[in-house]
């Protein structure tokens, strides 16, 4: 009997230089449009600015949201290369609709880019996750440079976007937009019969994987895009809060050897990124050199939300030292957007990537949907949060945030040893085909170990439901922070806070609770059945 032919591995380099090359290039078009967009929409069309950043914030939340119907397509009817191919083309079209510089064409070019970026998100990170296959550490460093990638395009298409506007106005930056989106197109195109190859050779592993695929993989899904939403929530304070720092209450020059240099909240702006840029290479260096002792990704993101609470410290404490009511010292920025960054590479790259192997097959893009729909919920937050600068004392308001990073790394400390052993199931379930093919070959009929083995940390299948006073405690922060949210006697910045907590508190407990409920609600009924 012949077993069954086992598809050859597929060399990841030039798939992998594909793919990064298509995000650069989507990224390049959109930091084109993003920081100026406000003054487009108000020299061409004659939106006043608190207007046009009403329409730019609800584009960007529109467009992170869509990655649930996105990803769902993609998993479902469109397929993931379609979709990826369909979002870029979408894209592409929308930046053609703006670079013809017509006031009726403005609303149908913004609908269809989130259409666009609903779809090419999630497909693209799914792709990405196939380069990788059942290598774990691979997956991590294909991430890693993919964000290497997504930064490399930021920085080059604000910068072209600034120098286009000079030069030639509108429509030189928006035909440098479609020219770059349509290389993207034409890249995915070309990658085609390669993703085809791939998705075969997933498919042939899929059988091989069910077990890893349940609801336990979908809970940790859940988990982490939960708390997902305090990483964007602490992410865009390096827009927001920390801007208005560097500009109100930071000195305007620094002393370095003897030599003063102005310095204004732009250049710290830009050097979070350069640091971000830097220490990429670095990460990956350092990545390809680990041993097995070293550090999970859970691991490593748990540190990640540890050094967001040390920046958010650090500034309270620039707070109290003065930066309440006068300046301090640049350094307190400089030591803020430096453990920032640090937190930025743990969390971001390596969190999608446990994110796509966690997920189940039949829903990775779905996942991925889930993980940008925590970033919409957590620029949400942001906005809400930042009513509040003007009412708390500064070193209060980022002890908050040093304050919700601590609460986000808690559930990932106290779940890490079953998540690690997910990922270890998963990565062995995924590396398992050619060793059982092989067996299947040289004895086809036989079965010497016909029950499988479980893990001595595996969940049971029967498991029990938790108690309702376990599941009243995990109900407890829902009940209380709504009731405060809901009591219109309080003032804004308590029921602000209360919103913040509410919302992180579905997104953590809500899961569970409804996972709990419809258990107990399966049991009573095979009781009564019985």
């Amino acid at each position: 009997m012949k077993s069954s032919p086992v598809p050859r591995p597929i060399s990841r380099r030039w798939p992998l230089a594909l793919l990064c090359a298509v995000q650069s290039c989507e990224r390049f078009a959109f930091l084109a449009m993003l920081p100026l967009f406000v003054l487009y929409a108000k020299e061409r069309h004659g939106i006043a600015a608190p207007q046009a950043l009403l329409i730019l914030a609800l584009f960007q939340a529109f467009a992170y949201l869509g990655g649930l119907p996105g990803g769902w397509l993609a998993d479902g009817a469109l397929g993931t290369r379609k979709a990826t191919l369909l979002g870029a083309g979408l894209l592409a079209c929308g930046y053609g609709l703006l670079a013809l510089d017509r006031a009726e064409l403005l609303w149908p070019a913004l609908l269809i880019m989130v259409l666009g970026h609903s779809a090419f998100r999630p497909g693209l990170h799914v792709l990405l996750a196939h380069v990788a296959d059942a290598d774990e550490q691979a997956r991590a460093r294909v991430f890693l440079w993919h964000y290497l990638a997504a930064n490399l395009g930021y920085a080059a298409g604000a910068l072209f976007g600034e120098w286009a506007y000079v030069r030639a106005g509108w429509r030189l930056l928006f035909g440098g937009a479609t020219a770059a989106s349509a290389v993207a197109v034409m890249l995915l195109a070309t990658g085609l019969p390669w993703f085809r190859a791939q998705a075969r050779h997933a498919i042939h592993e899929s059988a091989r994987n069910s077990r890893s695929s349940g609801a336990a993989n979908m809970h940790a899904v859940w988990l982490l895009s939960g708390v997902a939403v305090i990483f964007w929530l602490t992410a865009q304070q390096a827009g927001s809060s920390l801007t208005v720092f560097a500009s109100r209450n930071t000195m305007t020059s620094v002393t370095l050897l003897g030599y003063t240099m102005p310095i204004g909240p732009g250049h710290f702006a830009s050097l979070h990124g350069l640091i971000v840029l830097a220490m990429l290479p670095a990460f990956l260096a350092l990545h390809a050199r680990r041993t097995g002792g070293a550090p999970s990704a859970i691991s490593l993101m748990i540190c990640g939300y540890v050094a967001t609470a040390g920046a958010f410290a650090l500034m309270a404490l620039a707070g109290l030292r003065g930066g309440d009511l006068g300046r301090v010292s640049g350094t307190w920025l400089i030591g803020c957007y430096l453990l920032l960054s640090l937190a930025e590479v743990f969390l971001a790259p390596l969190g999608v990537s446990l994110l796509t192997r966690l997920a189940p097959k039949h829903k990775a893009a779905q996942a991925v949907g889930l993980w940008f729909a925590g970033s919409a919920i957590g620029n949400g937050l942001a906005g809400a949060l930042g009513l509040c600068w003007d009412r708390w004392p500064h070193h209060g308001y980022f002890a908050a945030l040093a304050a919700v990073s601590l609460a986000a790394a808690v559930p990932l400390l106290l779940r890490r040893r079953h998540l690690d052993w997910l990922t270890a199931l998963t990565v062995s379930a995924a590396s398992q085909p050619v060793v059982e093919n092989r067996t299947t070959a040289m004895n086809p009929t036989s079965n010497p170990n016909p029950e499988p083995i479980t893990p001595p940390l595996a969940t049971p299948a029967t498991a029990e439901p938790a108690s309702w006073a376990h599941m009243s405690l995990v109900a407890l922060p829902i009940l209380l922070s709504g009731s405060l949210m809901a009591n219109m006697a309080l003032s804004l910045p308590v029921r602000g806070v209360s919103a913040i907590v509410c919302g992180l508190a579905v997104l953590l407990g809500g899961p569970y609770l409804l996972g709990q409920s419809l258990m107990r609600w399966a049991r009573r009924g095979t009781t009564l059945a019985g």
